[in-house]
């Protein structure tokens, strides 16, 4: 189990904040500073959650109090968080200095169905208030669109799949809502980029759709 030392070094590993860490592994932000500090000891529960997350954000514990980032190239999540945690990565990755998330495929219907409109509706804000733009390939003729209109391009539905792609940062990711529902995310800013370019051949040569129905929950 991580001790208060390891928490510390692995949120500076992170560049996480208590905030952050509260945030990813859903412990309070006040039981973090006082493990921190070492006026509270957590219960096992509140140590394998802390551990947990870490080593999903690619942090290892060594002996002797040590941390250091794992050497890995592929994250997968998986169950029905999967899709949420996808997202979490999207805007952790990318809140810092903002930028463009790329997604091709996307049906908003089944999305909001993942992830429940307040979700969603959470999610959008936090990318406005990161500088975080999006651009979204969906099939052409779907109305049921949520974000800003210029955000869509719509693609022919024969060249349409069920499963979506991001593009963010370096990392290109890939995600299944079918049992076993899954998100892989590949960190290397080459395979990024070649599948970057391929989406942006097919932005560019595709239509704004010409209308738009908001979506309720």
């Amino acid at each position: 189990m991580p001790d208060q030392k390891q928490i510390r070094a692995g949120r500076a590993l992170l560049d996480w904040t208590q905030e952050t860490l509260a945030e990813r592994s859903g412990i309070a932000r006040a039981t973090i500073k006082n493990i921190e500090n070492g006026t509270t000891t957590p219960r096992p529960e509140t140590s394998n959650l802390l551990q947990k997350t870490f080593e999903t954000a690619g942090v290892e514990f060594i002996p002797n109090s040590g941390v250091r980032m794992k050497d890995r190239v592929v994250q997968i999540y998986e169950g029905p968080d999967s899709n949420q945690q996808l997202l979490d990565d999207v805007y952790h990755t990318l809140r810092k200095n903002g930028g463009e998330v790329l997604i091709a495929h996307v049906d908003e219907t089944k999305f909001i169905n993942s992830i429940t409109q307040k979700g969603l509706e959470k999610h959008m804000e936090r990318l406005e208030n990161a500088n975080i733009q999006e651009k979204l390939l969906v099939k052409r003729g779907d109305t049921n669109l949520v974000a800003p209109l210029e955000s869509y391009r719509g693609i022919p539905e024969e060249y349409f799949s069920p499963y979506p792609f991001y593009i963010y940062g370096s990392k290109l990711a890939l995600l299944s809502r079918e049992s076993p529902e899954k998100a892989i995310i590949i960190n290397d800013e080459r395979f990024a980029d070649c599948v970057k370019k391929l989406f942006n051949f097919v932005w560019d040569r595709t239509e704004m759709p010409s209308r738009k129905k908001t979506t309720k929950g």
